[in-house]
């Protein structure tokens, strides 16, 4: 029987080498998503055998991630359908990558209902267009910080440390009351949870092996982001800030911080920037910097045969 419980930031000692041995190019499958996030999703994890099982909270009712590590991933998928049979719940996967589809055939053959949920695709980019921004695609892009360090000459790129963490939290806070402002006083959930989420990666930085940097101006910082290595190639982009008053402010700290990758993680082809959540707004912002993959995903039902 498997044993399911909440995630801890300790469980990263033994977590992380699984999700490293099959380096999922999908940020669902990263420890800092499934420990800032699991307010949302409650993730609960356990070990079987040489895998990683998580089952999470959707609309639907529990359904479980891929079970990654290594060695033949039959047993665990299986031992999960018990586990939701034991529920009184139908076994769903979610966030299944394309390479998984012919496995899951192989065992349940036609009872594997795909419900494709393009809101959750990944937006990858390669490492080098977005240190360097070429083309005339990314024009407005290099306008755009061209204007804002004529505003601030004297901002400047930093690595992230704990120390600047007070300030980043004090942004994130003048970010969000600003955010709530515009809107009436109403609060927009999916706004509350995220910074819920990037208020936790905060708070547990150093824990997480979080990496990140800033753009301080004159003492003041005006831009942050953090992230984390996805797969010994793909860097994920967790969270990122700036005032919008300031121009430029989000396409400089994401190139600034794309540079400091590309120089720290040489092994590193692509960043990860995360989903859009359906998000007409983020969808438009990611897509204008023109993605070079998408990492398609996703929901498996597998229906009772009898």
């Amino acid at each position: 029987m498997l044993e399911f419980r909440p995630v801890t930031v300790e469980d990263k000692v033994w977590v992380s080498p699984l999700l490293f041995a099959e380096a999922l190019p999908l940020s669902t499958y990263s420890f800092a998503s499934f420990f800032c996030w699991q307010h949302v999703y409650q993730q609960e994890i356990c070990p079987f055998e040489n895998r990683l099982m998580v089952r999470v909270k959707t609309d639907l009712g529990s359904a479980y991630l891929w079970p990654v590590g290594t060695g033949d991933p039959i047993p665990a998928l299986k031992a999960l359908e018990a586990d939701a049979a034991a529920r009184g719940e139908p076994f769903r996967l979610v966030a299944v990558l394309e390479e998984h589809l012919p496995i899951l055939e192989q065992v349940y053959g036609e009872a594997v209902e795909m419900i494709d949920t393009p809101d959750t695709y990944d937006y990858l980019y390669d490492i080098n267009r977005l240190a360097d921004l070429p083309g005339k695609k990314l024009h407005a892009k290099r306008n755009h910080i061209n204007r804002f360090r004529q505003n601030c000459p004297e901002g400047e790129f930093m690595p992230l440390t704990p120390a600047d963490i007070p300030d980043c939290l004090a942004l994130d806070r003048a970010w969000y009351e600003e955010h709530l402002a515009m809107s009436g006083g109403e609060r927009d959930e999916g706004l509350y949870m995220e910074r819920a989420a990037m208020v936790t990666a905060l708070n547990y930085f150093a824990e997480l092996g979080m990496e990140g940097g800033l753009i301080r101006c004159n003492g003041t910082v005006l831009a942050f982001t953090m992230g984390s290595l996805l797969t010994p190639t793909v860097f994920d982009v967790n969270f990122e800030r700036a005032m919008a008053d300031f121009q430029g402010a989000f396409p400089m700290i994401n190139q600034e911080f794309a540079k400091w990758i590309r120089e720290n993680h040489p092994a590193v082809t692509l960043i990860d920037r995360e989903e859009d959540a359906g998000s007409p707004g983020l969808r438009k912002a990611k897509q204008s910097y023109g993605p070079d993959r998408m990492t398609r995903n996703v929901m498996a039902i597998i229906h009772n045969k009898g």
